[in-house]
């Protein structure tokens, strides 16, 4: 919610025709890079205090009886030692879906220049391809790749191990059970992505009306209001607050997915063992 209050505030404002005329495109766009890595800056840590809280009441009310309510103690039980692990162990999952999105590009690049770059028939033929294959890849294994991350964060918090054991253990859980998994995440996306879109437009709708309403509006020597306007910073921060109240949705689905198949997978091998001692 702050994160998209001050993304809001700046990016209207280098957004403006006064910087715009005023100061030129440079300027503009070192306020609009600016403005950008402020918000995301702020938005990792506010989802990595998210992820630390939610995941926190989900980790306490396994430990609670029936009868027993979730209170704002059980939410914030050790959170600094768990908000420096989540964000380390964040961090270290960004950098590997940077790095695997690079290799990815410079791959495709390398065959797209052995084909002959963009002036032969093959390399079109390979392009075409090649979005074809990007999109039934994202459709594979996209709901796998929102899945595996924030299984595997929750099990960082959970058991107190690095991002690597964690994302290990959801590997081993995964396997044999990858489409139930996939049907799983994709029914969660689809309803995140369905609600999300709803509550993001009211600030669609008001960022309209802002932008046309500036275009006709002048201030002092025929220079354009620079300023964000306050019911646009206030419909930004309610929306915002909403997507993360929708995004528990998806993340309940991911966490309650990964302990059924947790459950499952451990419930086998005890079964196994005792059947060996028997």
């Amino acid at each position: 919610m702050v994160a998209a209050t001050v993304s809001s505030y700046m990016l209207g404002s280098s957004l403006s025709f006064t910087k715009l005329y005023g100061g030129g495109l440079n300027r503009m766009y070192g306020d609009l890079i600016l403005s950008y890595f402020a918000a995301m800056m702020i938005m990792f840590l506010g989802i990595t205090v998210y992820n630390v809280i939610l995941n926190r009441n989900l980790i306490e009310n396994e430990k609670l009886s029936m009868d027993e309510p979730l209170t704002l103690k059980h939410a914030t039980i050790e959170f600094w030692p768990d908000f420096w692990r989540i964000l380390g162990n964040s961090l270290l999952v960004v950098i590997l879906l940077v790095v695997a999105t690079v290799v990815i590009v410079f791959v495709f690049a390398g065959i797209f220049a052995l084909m002959g770059g963009g002036n032969s028939t093959g390399s079109v033929i390979l392009a075409v391809l090649g979005v074809i294959a990007l999109f039934i890849s994202m459709l594979l294994f996209g709901p796998i790749l929102a899945y595996v991350p924030m299984a595997a964060l929750f099990v960082c918090q959970r058991d107190q191990i690095g991002i690597f054991q964690a994302l290990g253990k959801v590997f081993r859980y995964l396997k044999g059970n990858f489409w139930i998994t996939w049907v799983v995440s994709m029914v969660g996306l689809l309803v995140y992505m369905v609600m999300g879109t709803v509550v993001q437009i009211p600030v669609f709708i008001v960022s309209l009306i802002t932008t046309f309403s500036r275009v006709n509006t002048t201030v002092g020597y025929g220079l354009q209001d620079q300023s964000t306007p306050i019911l646009l910073i206030v419909v930004t921060a309610i929306s915002s607050l909403l997507s993360y109240g929708v995004m528990v949705i998806y993340h309940l689905i991911a966490i309650y997915q990964y302990t059924n198949l947790e459950e499952k997978k451990e419930g086998v091998s005890i079964i196994d063992k005792i059947n060996q001692i028997q």
